[in-house]
């Protein structure tokens, strides 16, 4: 699948993944802003996007701007964005 055909919230979960993967852990607590900030959002889409992810399970919050991946959030990357969209950056 590529970057086009993604829809943001699938862009954001992804490069938390690949972020997170980078440094060492995919589960790895980051900054939302800095995620958000690579894959082009602004701060009001931002707050909607993190809001549904967590409510979907897919990433918890620690704090106001802090988050991580669930294993939940890495097994829908694993499974449904894998391919070509892991293998770019």
């Amino acid at each position: 699948m590529n970057q086009k055909s993604m829809t943001p919230d699938e862009r954001f979960l992804l490069q938390l993944y690949q972020t997170a993967l980078s440094n060492g852990d995919p589960l790895q607590e980051m900054d939302s802003r800095v995620i958000a900030k690579a894959v082009g959002l602004k701060e009001t889409a931002l707050k909607n996007i993190v809001k549904h992810l967590a409510q979907a399970n897919f990433i918890k919050k620690s704090d106001s701007f802090m988050l991580y991946l669930t294993p939940h959030g890495c097994q829908f990357i694993r499974e449904h964005l894998n391919g070509d969209s892991l293998k770019k950056k």
